[in-house]
């Protein structure tokens, strides 16, 4: 700062000083203002563009913190939807353990023992009704769809932070891969054509052995949908949608709906082709030469008997007591089975109870550390104003003397 000399009045240094002082003084006033009013340290990238840079990275991962705790809470529900609908299987195949346990003594006649069956069979098919049932935002859980297929979370903020989870097998009542196999069901059912776009659909009908790894078609509206390539081979996309559009596991073998199972097949559509779904559906398909993707809507109506032997699915017919203790057995072995998947539905819960901890804890310390950049001290920042508010004053009266101080010099010429 220069040097004040009063005897040169043309520029007077003093107050060029001072009101230097005043302006910088004015400036730090406003920035501490600034600060108390916005709750920011940081209020625009020249106050610190380093830190500007990291706070806002530090926020996107915040941000993306709290939406992986809302996924995991979300996951949470959707495991309970599935461990409700384990648990009330559970509870029905102990009630059909008592009732067999009932028929397996002489105290019951022929008569009891029939009306103990039909309990029997009631109980299987409230069985299939909770699987179908037990589903979340049109996506059932328990139904097989996910033995080997995961369902993944996003757990963490970045994209690889996804916990996954399979191994839900089949507990439908009726026999199948993977189904619990408690009981046969002898189907029959109706297919009808309600609309056709482009005459995709040449026939409709059903077919009544169902696919070992496919349970059988619900009664309802389903949308056959078809992806032309109008190319060689086997190009041409079909899929069988429900009624929010959902793609179905449908059969990859066609001839007999036997074999694997995804969410579409392949064929040719260059002549006419016939469609086994696997699940009771079949439908024959009308050739295509242009690419286009065509739709048909089908009303399918499916209805079952149920029975119960002495193996559940298998064995003899339920009659004797020796026939009931057979069953006991089997149901003991279902029990396990369904045990089991409940203690994997608990374990992956307890999983997720953890990772809900590590993401909480996450997100409050990089809160934290953006919080360090990003906000003001409020207490500092208003002992600066303060400070600051007294500074102004004086160096508003410092300006006010220095610009008297050349005044002094009219003494001279008296």
């Amino acid at each position: 700062m220069a040097n004040q000399d009063v005897t040169r009045i043309a520029s007077n240094i003093g107050a060029l000083n001072s009101l230097w002082a005043l302006t910088t003084v004015n400036k730090q006033l406003g920035v501490a203002q600034t600060r108390l009013s916005t709750g920011k340290r940081i209020n625009s990238a020249a106050d610190d563009p380093a830190g500007l840079t990291i706070a806002t990275k530090l926020n996107a991962r915040s941000e993306g913190l709290q939406v992986a705790l809302s996924n995991i809470g979300d996951a949470k529900n959707l495991l309970a939807v599935a461990e409700a609908g384990v648990g009330r299987i559970t509870d029905i195949l102990v009630q059909m353990k008592n009732k067999a346990s009932q028929a397996a003594s002489d105290t019951m006649g022929t008569n009891e023992r029939t009306a103990i069956k039909e309990q029997l069979v009631a109980y299987v098919e409230q069985i299939d009704d909770i699987v179908a049932q037990t589903a979340w935002n049109g996506n059932k859980l328990i139904d097989g769809t996910y033995y080997t297929e995961a369902l993944s979370f996003q757990t963490g903020a970045d994209r690889e932070d996804v916990t996954n989870v399979s191994g839900l097998a089949n507990l439908a009542a009726t026999t199948g891969t993977g189904n619990l196999g408690l009981a046969t069901k002898t189907t029959t059912a109706t297919a009808t054509e309600a609309a056709d776009i482009n005459n995709l659909l040449s026939a409709v009908g059903t077919y009544e052995t169902i696919n070992a790894n496919i349970s059988q078609l619900g009664s309802g509206t389903y949308t056959v949908r078809v992806t032309v390539n109008s190319g060689t081979g086997t190009d041409d996309k079909v899929e069988l949608l429900d009624a929010s559009g959902n793609a179905l596991n449908i059969a990859q073998t066609i001839a007999d709906g036997s074999g694997t199972v995804a969410k579409s097949v392949m064929v040719d559509l260059d002549t006419n082709q016939a469609i086994n779904f696997g699940n009771g559906l079949t439908a024959t398909i009308a050739s295509a030469t242009s690419t286009s993707t065509v739709t048909a809507t089908i009303s399918y109506s499916g209805e079952g008997t149920y029975n119960v032997l002495s193996q559940g699915n298998t064995g003899s017919a339920l009659t004797t007591a020796a026939s009931y203790r057979e069953l006991m057995q089997t149901l003991e072995g279902k029990l396990d089975t369904v045990n089991a998947i409940m203690a994997k539905i608990g374990a992956f819960t307890g999983r997720l109870e953890f990772k809900e901890d590590q993401v909480s804890a996450a997100q409050i310390n990089v809160e934290a550390s953006y919080n360090r950049i990003m906000n003001a001290n409020m207490a500092e920042e208003q002992v600066n104003s303060s400070k600051f508010q007294i500074l102004q004053q004086t160096a508003i009266a410092m300006l006010a003397q220095a610009n008297q101080a050349p005044a002094s010099l009219l003494t001279l010429f008296q």
